[in-house]
């Protein structure tokens, strides 16, 4: 099983940083990766969607349900996708007039060799790259 975790200390406050990582929606705004992106519910404490990748000619997608302790964490479920295994977290610290911590954790594992060759390398540099983009967004929508 593949583990990333990465952190980042920002000058946004955890709800500020929260908002933007549970607005599934307007992902492909900003993600570069990210074409399209589909909620099939959602509300203050869940969403279920769907993300659509397209990356290197790589194509895929997979649908996660998130659990929402609201401007502290998200939780983060595979419901549909080319994993075996698929599992994670946002958290946001705060750490006052400082801003916020994050801390972005996600494990998985690919159904099959053939899936990891083809997915892995580009779903590693997603994983990788995914909180620059949001600290990215954030000093766009924070000025």
């Amino acid at each position: 099983m593949i583990e990333i975790k990465k952190t980042a200390i920002v000058p946004y406050s955890p709800e500020q940083m929260f908002n933007l990582v549970s607005d599934i929606k307007n992902y492909p705004k900003y993600l570069p990766w990210c074409v399209a992106t589909e909620i099939k519910n959602q509300n203050d404490n869940e969403a279920i969607g769907t993300i659509y990748i397209e990356y290197l000619k790589v194509k895929t997608q997979f649908t996660t349900k998130n659990i929402y302790t609201k401007f502290s964490k998200i939780n983060i479920y595979l419901i549909e996708g080319p994993f075996t295994a698929f599992s994670g977290y946002w958290s946001f610290l705060n750490l006052g007039d400082s801003g916020c911590k994050i801390e972005f954790v996600l494990k998985y594992e690919f159904k099959g060799f053939f899936l990891e060759k083809l997915i892995g390398p580009v779903f590693a540099y997603i994983s990788k790259s995914i909180i620059d983009c949001f600290i990215k967004e954030a000093s766009k929508q924070y000025i």
